[in-house]
């Protein structure tokens, strides 16, 4: 699917892309505004571009479904975003980020708990960025990629694939600059992408 069918069928008012967009930015229209983005359209012409950056696999068997499921991941991405640009103005939690359950939303959080809301919105969204990239993934680096998630030593991982270790190092070094180059345009940036020369 090219960049204009995507944005035709899910970035264009009454589509079902739109639709979660627009929920997504008027629940939290008060932190967008006040840090990213002053407008809905804004907030929509960025999660369109992060989507277009995708690579869809051949393998992907609904790609509607995982177009809805990218739309609402790169949605939490930018809404993470916005909570550390907050964050960083305040040097605090803020207090934006509402419970999704509805009956919680009016809930005062103490500081603590805000803490832990907020880090476990983050591990969900890390969670599901992972696996849209594993869908991402042709089948054998898929296969080496849960190896090593595994934590399978190399040794092994050459044992039950029947590859030498270099081809191995090498094939695990191009899998680590994948994911985190594609964990790097999601917004997520850690030390030890410097070892792996990520621009």
């Amino acid at each position: 699917m090219n960049p204009e069918e995507i944005q035709k069928k899910y970035f264009i008012p009454g589509s079902k892309g739109y639709k979660v967009l627009s929920f997504y930015f008027n629940r939290y229209r008060d932190l967008f505004v006040k840090t990213i983005y002053s407008e809905l359209d804004e907030f929509i012409n960025q999660v369109y571009l992060n989507i277009c950056s995708i690579s869809l696999s051949d393998e992907i068997k609904n790609p509607d479904a995982y177009l809805i499921a990218a739309i609402k991941i790169q949605c939490r991405v930018q809404l993470d975003l916005a909570l550390k640009i907050k964050k960083k103005q305040q040097n605090e939690i803020p207090i934006e980020y509402e419970s999704d359950d509805e009956d919680m939303s009016s809930l005062y959080f103490s500081q603590k708990e805000k803490q832990k809301t907020y880090s476990k919105v983050e591990s969900e969204e890390l969670f599901s960025i992972i696996n849209l990239f594993k869908l991402s993934l042709k089948e054998q680096e898929r296969a080496l990629f849960n190896l090593l998630v595994n934590d399978m030593h190399r040794t092994e991982i050459a044992r039950i694939t029947k590859k030498n270790l270099n081809t191995i190092d090498t094939q695990i070094r191009r899998l680590r600059i994948k994911f985190f180059s594609y964990l790097k345009k999601n917004g997520y940036n850690f030390p030890m992408f410097n070892k792996f020369d990520i621009q």
